[in-house]
């Protein structure tokens, strides 16, 4: 590459290293990093808070998904690092390579699943009060953040240890990634339309028998909040979704 890069301009230069594929790996690699060395400590804290008050006064129900959530946050954040470290010392153990590759597809599938979980948890709690307290108990939440862990797992075992098809495997994600747009899209628009419609309490009669409007739900405006970041997590990471595996495999 050094040959290649003689004689030529700046613009030049970075043309080669783009097509040469060696920028692209750097910048992403780098990025890894900084979610590495950011992301970890944020998420073992946020884990450690929320499990101390489950200890102290048990685990909400509305707890389980959200700690679900920090802990496949975190299996990014150490995937990340062990395919940051196999690239930048060339590690060429075998059993590493799978490791990373089961991690990465562990938690590239299971984010977007327990984000799903999130928004439909705060659409029925905001649009569908019933039924949410009909299906209120931590057991229903458990038995899906379980589900969730272990087609999550089998699925990057059947990709990494027994060779899956690995295309297929990439369009998997990108499903996946498109199913938590809808999903999370759909549920940010029913609580936004409930938002508009104002409830009991929030409309008061004034005097004379005038009307006034009072202050929205707090609690709507922050389940509609937490949706709609869901959503734009979702989205960015669907605009990215296609190029990751490649360059891991290339790294690896």
């Amino acid at each position: 590459m050094n040959g290649s890069l003689e004689n030529q301009t700046s613009s030049d230069r970075w043309t080669v290293c783009f097509k040469e594929g060696y920028v692209a790996p750097l910048l992403y690699y780098a990025v890894q990093a900084v979610c590495f060395l950011l992301g970890t400590p944020a998420l073992v804290w946020c884990l450690w808070i929320s499990l101390r008050e489950s200890i102290s006064g048990g685990l909400k129900p509305t707890q389980v998904f959200t700690i679900n959530l920090f802990a496949a946050e975190l299996v990014f954040c150490v995937e990340g690092a062990m395919e940051m470290t196999s690239y930048v010392f060339m590690i060429q153990d075998t059993i590493l390579k799978k490791v990373v590759y089961v991690f990465f597809y562990l938690c590239w599938s299971s984010r977007p699943l327990f984000q799903c979980c999130i928004c439909v948890e705060r659409y029925l709690a905001v649009a569908q009060p019933v039924v949410f307290l009909k299906y209120r108990l931590r057991r229903y939440r458990m038995g899906t953040s379980t589900v969730i862990w272990v087609s999550s797992l089998l699925y990057g075992y059947l990709t990494a240890l027994l060779k899956f098809n690995v295309d297929f495997s990439n369009d998997i994600l990108i499903g996946v990634c498109c199913l938590g747009v809808v999903v999370i899209s759909l549920c940010c628009f029913f609580i936004l339309r409930v938002l508009k419609q104002p409830g009991p309490g929030e409309v008061e009669g004034g005097r004379g028998g005038e009307k006034k409007q009072g202050t929205t739900d707090p609690q709507k405006m922050r389940a509609f909040r937490i949706v709609l970041t869901n959503l734009v997590i979702v989205v960015c990471r669907g605009l990215t979704l296609s190029t990751p595996p490649q360059r891991g495999k290339a790294a690896m």
